[in-house]
């Protein structure tokens, strides 16, 4: 089933949507009104469950965590049904093709897993036709993206000017080339096992200080799948080494080579072998990207300034019983 994604992508912030907002005693039955329409807290909690199992899969939530993942929740189910009813006030209507071809194929999925129920039939009946009305609302909001979506065709200009504001996405970054020796450890092994391995680096790194030629003892003692090329890592950009390893390359001087150290897979020595500088890379060579960026750009300002006039225009109220956070909740009724 197409996901809601694009909300999460365009909400404004709640302090932003103050003027429209307010915090009141509602029916236990209703999370929130925005405009006259009622987010129930049946479908609140869904979500906030659903949206709890993506962040936190690992199970545990940090401390303070939980009321921010309530609060996007709620900025999540608010964005939903104002751009729902703002495609409805376009008169936009449901792809037909579009819902049935979705239908079919979750519901065939669904009785791939479930058919063989005795429960199936009576859970199908329920299930199909809230389905089909979730996704009629999917495709008129789809129909609204497409509408915001309608830029003109950007120009060399335009792209120019995207270009020159934005010149570090066009640098290619600082690339070293750096080779390894690693004297492998499995992460399971007892302490005396890292540190032999640690003794035989410091013996490693002694040759090596002694004009030791690095690549003949890569081939000799690398574990790693580049002893084969004497250690040879070819270059590489910032992003490709862990932080700990990246921190430790960085300080070498050309030719320089590391003490061992301890990484994920056991004990490594580095050596600096090369240095590429930073380079932007010239317009004409990135004129394409540039313009995708652009029109990329115009697309999201236009989401978020669609979004942002929703959120001004419509009075959304939420429940006090589903609002826990004190300051934010006087900001938004307007108090000091």
């Amino acid at each position: 089933m197409v996901l809601y994604s694009i909300f999460l992508l365009s909400v404004m912030s709640l302090s932003d949507a103050s003027a429209a907002m307010k915090v009141e005693k509602m029916d236990d039955g209703i999370y929130a009104y925005v405009g006259k329409q009622a987010i129930s807290v049946e479908e609140y909690k869904q979500t906030l469950q659903n949206a709890v199992r993506s962040k936190f899969y690992h199970g545990k939530i940090p401390e303070g965590k939980m009321e921010e993942v309530r609060r996007n929740v709620g900025k999540e189910l608010a964005t939903k049904l104002l751009m729902i009813q703002e495609a409805r006030r376009r008169q936009l209507k449901p792809d037909e093709k579009f819902v049935s071809t979705t239908l079919n194929e979750t519901v065939k999925k669904y009785e791939k897993q479930y058919g063989a129920s005795k429960k199936w039939p009576e859970y199908k009946a329920r299930f199909v036709p809230r389905l089909k009305k979730q996704l009629k609302k999917e495709s008129i909001v789809m129909q609204l993206e497409k509408e915001i979506s309608k830029i003109p065709a950007v120009s060399t200009a335009d792209s120019r000017k995207y270009y020159r504001d934005n010149k570090e996405k066009f640098t290619s970054p600082e690339q070293l080339k750096v080779s390894v020796i690693l004297l492998q450890v499995m992460p399971s092994s007892p302490v005396s096992s890292w540190d032999e391995a640690m003794d035989e680096g410091r013996k490693i790194y002694k040759k090596l200080q002694r004009g030791a030629d690095f690549s003949e003892l890569a081939k000799l003692h690398s574990a790693d799948s580049s002893a084969k090329n004497g250690g040879d890592l070819g270059y590489l950009h910032k992003g490709m080494l862990a932080k700990k390893i990246q921190d430790v390359v960085d300080k070498l001087k050309l030719g320089e080579i590391s003490k061992p150290i301890n990484v994920l897979r056991g004990i490594a020595i580095f050596k600096l072998e090369g240095r590429k500088k930073s380079v932007l890379n010239p317009f004409e060579k990135v004129k394409a990207r540039a313009g995708r960026l652009w029109q990329r750009e115009q697309v999201e300002f236009a989401r978020k300034k669609l979004v942002d006039s929703l959120w001004e225009s419509t009075l959304i109220r939420v429940n006090s019983k589903y609002y826990k956070d004190e300051a934010m909740k006087s900001a938004v009724n307007g108090k000091k």
